[in-house]
């Protein structure tokens, strides 16, 4: 026997070394289902005492542990036997690269549904606010000149403006709901969205007009400041808003804004320029180069990009109608949307960003926004949509920033 073996062999005698139960325990397993891993050969089968019990060690744990993580993430039982080196019949002179070759195309694939559960989690979320619009209690109603604006209030205490472009009553529900208990929640539909029905002659849905639909509503309930949250084009209406009447804005957070003009890239901006002249014509390919473009959809962290591209599948027809609305005719004035910095800077803005939109378009707008105004970016929970897609958390993110003495 070699020095070397010898030393490995007293190692072993070393460890601390348990039984099954003990394993379980430490892997929240149950020893049934260690046991059913060994017959499967998807686990190698553990040292044995003398009087035949197996026998754990620590390694062995880990190893238990990352064979939960690979089956919970769908990696074939067959690959993960080559992981754990369960599989007797595989002769593999470098178990090491193996095991990285194996981890490399299970991430591939873990990433690709990912993806697609992006994509679905997306058509969700709107379909959600479509029927939350549709089963809210009838919505009040704000005459403007050329179109009435609906609105909806719930909740007590101070006075929030939750404002959205596309976005509107339906896309906020969850989030008012979570914030009703400490603010008197306004949301609603902006003109040509939801129950703000497109009217004839009505003026376009500019960053200008929005802000002064909003003015308008603000000014039903106060003249005071009130507290406002803006999400994606929502965010820009209220620039314009501190910029027109810096009177009425208290304080406003700011969700990324995606504000191109604020980014030196004019490969982006031609891009999204081609997205929305074709929006009316043609709103399935003005959808796929502005979902590719802005890369809002997917879950991105600071190591991580959107994909390039990624083939939607045919939209349905009332979903072609909003976008004509709303590629065609709302999104292009906002994304180049060019603010007043110098005035900015008097207006008590907090700007924020996804935690998983990194290297997105509206993260990087919302950065350069913040480095203009000389203020901190402020993480957010979710991507572009987290004010949607996770409620609950991005209310409690909220609160501190809207009343920082909050606890």
């Amino acid at each position: 026997m070699s020095e070397e073996q010898g030393q490995e062999e007293e190692q072993e005698r070393e460890e601390e070394r348990f039984g099954i139960g003990e394993a379980a325990a430490r892997t929240g397993l149950d020893p049934d289902t260690l046991r059913y891993f060994e017959r499967q050969g998807v686990l190698p089968a553990p040292r044995r005492d003398p009087a035949g019990r197996r026998q754990y060690v620590a390694a062995d744990v880990e190893l238990i542990r990352m064979l939960v993580h690979l089956r919970e993430t769908g990696m074939p039982l067959a690959d993960i036997a080559q992981f754990t080196g369960a599989d007797a019949d595989a002769e593999v002179a470098d178990p090491s690269r193996l095991r990285l070759e194996l981890l490399a195309a299970h991430r591939r694939r873990v990433e690709d549904r990912r993806d697609a559960l992006d994509r679905a989690l997306d058509v969700i979320t709107r379909k959600i606010a479509d029927f939350a619009g549709r089963t809210a209690d009838s919505p009040e109603v704000l005459q403007r000149p050329d179109t009435t604006i609906s609105y909806t209030v719930q909740g007590e205490g101070p006075l929030l403006f939750l404002v959205g472009a596309p976005v509107g009553r339906g896309g906020f529900a969850a989030l008012a709901d979570e914030l009703a208990g400490q603010f008197t929640v306004v949301t609603h539909d902006p003109r040509g969205i939801g129950a703000s029905r497109p009217t004839h002659g009505m003026a376009e849905p500019t960053p200008e007009v929005l802000a002064e639909d909003l003015a308008a509503l603000v000014d039903t309930f106060t003249g005071a400041p009130a507290l406002f949250v803006g999400t994606s084009g929502g965010a820009v209406t209220l620039l314009e808003l501190a910029e027109r009447h810096p009177h009425l804005v208290g304080s406003a957070v700011l969700h990324e804004p995606p504000l191109v003009t604020l980014l030196d890239d004019d490969t982006l901006a031609d891009r999204a320029a081609s997205a929305f002249a074709v929006a009316a014509a043609d709103p399935q390919r003005a959808v796929q180069e502005f979902y590719d473009l802005s890369g809002a959809a997917h879950h991105t962290g600071p190591d991580q990009v959107p994909p390039v591209h990624v083939e939607l599948p045919e939209l349905p027809t009332a979903e072609l109608d909003k976008n004509r609305y709303f590629l065609g005719r709302m999104a292009g004035p906002s994304v180049f949307y060019e603010p007043d910095i110098e005035c900015l800077r008097r207006a008590r803005l907090t700007v924020c960003a996804g935690t998983s939109s990194h290297h997105q378009m509206a993260r990087r707008a919302a950065d350069a926004l913040a480095a203009a105004l000389g203020r901190p970016l402020i993480d957010m929970p979710g991507n572009h949509m987290g004010a949607s897609a996770e409620p609950a958390e991005f209310a409690r993110a909220l609160v501190p920033l809207l009343l920082p003495t909050a606890p």
